[in-house]
């Protein structure tokens, strides 16, 4: 497998991708396949969807959006955890959409 081009996707997405091609997966794809399968909670679409709604709505950089999407946090306290690498202080109203966004999707 060559690499055709390069760009941030979250797990969920992976493991769309990788369950293209189970049956000739070198050791590093079937490891990465193994954790993507324990830790995705969404399919890569739904995955995709939040991650522009995060974009679009709360104005969120690409990066922490993907990392919102992968960890699938619960509550206010815990985005805020995650968002404390945030060049500014993120007010509540903003967590409590964030919370909003993530929250809209079934698991």
């Amino acid at each position: 497998m060559r690499m055709i081009k390069s760009k941030k996707i979250t797990i969920h997405e992976a493991k769309d991708i990788l369950m293209q091609s189970t049956s000739d997966m070198d050791e590093l794809q079937r490891r990465t396949f193994e954790y993507v399968n324990v830790f995705s909670k969404l399919n890569g679409e739904q995955a995709k969807k939040l991650m522009e709604s995060l974009e679009k709505e709360v104005g969120l950089e690409e990066d922490y959006a993907i990392q919102l999407v992968n960890i699938m946090p619960k509550t206010p306290e815990e985005i805020r955890t995650y968002l404390l690498g945030w060049k500014k202080i993120v007010p509540t109203e903003t967590l409590m959409k964030i919370n909003e966004i993530l929250n809209s999707v079934k698991q």
